[in-house]
């Protein structure tokens, strides 16, 4: 298993890290949460993680410092250490140019959303372990075949996308290893699986804002977003509108 830290001074975004990410199902396992810099340095000492998930804006050391402080430890100039990814609220460019030199894996807006930390967490164990289809072992009991598995995983999704999808789960359901059942299933549909959850939410999301009435915020809870910000988000970077412009547009067209 890979370590993990996590650094987040908001102690409900904490919890998030703990209770909504499978870990486990990509090879990774979360070692060690901090709220601020000081203790994540000290936590880096002791636990060695391999890769970082470190908010910006922290009392004290903020991420940046964290950052260059956690590349000067480990192999200083080199860019070696922990894979390194950047969570923030605020989409301001002079934090991205700031971490460039220290060469972050990626740089994530929050609100945070499952199904995005798990696709980044498959990518990440892709490029490590590049599983091949023997891999299957490893799931244990018997490999349906890459087509038969790929239909399986649409058709459980098609019936379950309201609720968490855990990759883990579809893996043993079809059993393939979860990295390999992603690339797989990316091979097959051209989108990976938190994609494909997303656009059959957002395509349901689309019809109870035409044909109810029902508050923004409990279409989002119905459709398996915790955080209506977060739906707001999703459904605007797929339609180009908010879920309220949407229902107005509709309304008045």
């Amino acid at each position: 298993m890979r370590k993990v830290l996590v650094v987040d001074d908001e102690p409900y975004m904490l919890e998030g890290w703990k209770t909504m990410i499978d870990w486990n199902a990509y090879g990774f396992e979360l070692c060690a949460a901090a709220s601020n810099g000081e203790e994540a340095l000290k936590l880096a000492d002791t636990t060695q993680p391999d890769l970082v998930f470190t908010d910006i804006r922290m009392p004290g050391i903020d991420g940046i410092d964290l950052i260059r402080k956690l590349r000067e430890k480990r192999h200083p100039g080199s860019g070696g250490g922990p894979k390194i990814v950047i969570m923030s609220g605020y989409p301001v460019f002079d934090y991205v140019r700031r971490a460039m030199p220290y060469k972050i894996e990626r740089y994530m807006l929050k609100p945070l959303i499952p199904e995005e930390i798990h696709g980044l967490l498959s990518e990440l164990a892709a490029s490590r372990e590049a599983p091949g289809a023997d891999a299957a072992a490893d799931a244990g009991g018997t490999a349906e075949p890459p087509g038969g598995a790929v239909g399986r995983v649409i058709e459980y999704v098609k019936e379950h996308y309201r609720e968490t999808i855990r990759i883990s789960r579809l893996a043993r359901l079809v059993g393939h290893h979860p990295v390999y059942l992603g690339q797989l299933f990316k091979q097959k549909t051209g989108y990976s699986i938190p994609e494909y959850v997303h656009r059959l939410r957002i395509a349901e999301a689309r019809k109870l804002l035409r044909r109810t009435n029902h508050k923004i915020a409990y279409i989002a809870q119905q459709l398996g977003y915790h955080d209506p910000d977060a739906f707001t988000g999703k459904f605007k970077a797929m339609v180009g509108v908010t879920p309220s412009e949407y229902r107005s547009g509709v309304r008045e067209g």
